[in-house]
C-alpha cells in the first residue's frame, strides 16, 4: 500500500514549490502535468496545435493508475482547480488500498496572486496557458473553484516554510508516512 499526495488548485497558488519541497524531504517522486505538457509542447514531432488537457490527462492518468496498482509513494502535482474537472479525473482512478491525502492550495491575498501571474507573464513557460491577467480572471470566473470536503487547504499567502510546516503537521496527524 502506498501513499499518495494530491496537490490541487489554480494557477500560481504554490502547487509545484510545495510538491517539490515535499519531494525534497521525503525523496517521493512528483507527476505533474505541467512536465507533460512542456515536453509534449516542445517535441520537434508533434504539431503544437494537437497538444491539449485531454491529451496530457490521459497520459497522467496512465502514470499515476500504474503507480496505484504497484501500491508505490508518489506526489502528484495537478491543476485541476475546478471540482467538476477534478471530479471527473479523480473518478477514474482506482485508488485501492492507497493512502490518499490531498491539498487544495490557494492563495487569499489577491495582490499577491496578481503579483505572481504578473511575474509569470513576463518569462512565461510551455505550459503556461494564461496571456494576462484577465485572461486569468475569466477563466476562473466560469469554474467551481472550491476545497472539496477531503482536502487540506493550504493558504500560499501564508510564508512558504509556514506553508510547509503546515503539511508536515498534516502528514504526521494522519500517521502517514
Amino acid at each position: 500500500m502506498g501513499t499518495i499526495y494530491i496537490f490541487r488548485g489554480k494557477a500560481a497558488t504554490g502547487k509545484t514549490t510545495l510538491s517539490d519541497m515535499l519531494a525534497k524531504k521525503t525523496s517521493i517522486p512528483v507527476i505533474r502535468k505541467d512536465d507533460i505538457v512542456d515536453a509534449l509542447k516542445s517535441s520537434q514531432n508533434i504539431d503544437k496545435g494537437s497538444i491539449n488537457n485531454e491529451v496530457c490527462y490521459n497520459v497522467l492518468y496512465s502514470l499515476i493508475q500504474t503507480n496505484l496498482n504497484l501500491g508505490t509513494d508518489l506526489i502528484i502535482d495537478i491543476a485541476l482547480g475546478d471540482r467538476n474537472n477534478a471530479t471527473w479525473f479523480f473518478n477514474r482512478l482506482d485508488f485501492k488500498n492507497n493512502s490518499i491525502v490531498k491539498f487544495f492550495t490557494d492563495c487569499t491575498v489577491e495582490e499577491e496572486w496578481k503579483r505572481r501571474h504578473m511575474e509569470r507573464l513576463k518569462k512565461p513557460l510551455l505550459h503556461q496557458s494564461f496571456k494576462s491577467y484577465e485572461h486569468l480572471i475569466e477563466h476562473y470566473s466560469k469554474a467551481d473553484i472550491n476545497p472539496f470536503d477531503d482536502e487540506y487547504v493550504i493558504d500560499s499567502a501564508n510564508p512558504l516554510e509556514k506553508c510547509f510546516d503546515e503539511i508536515e503537521c498534516i502528514i504526521k496527524s494522519n500517521h502517514v508516512k
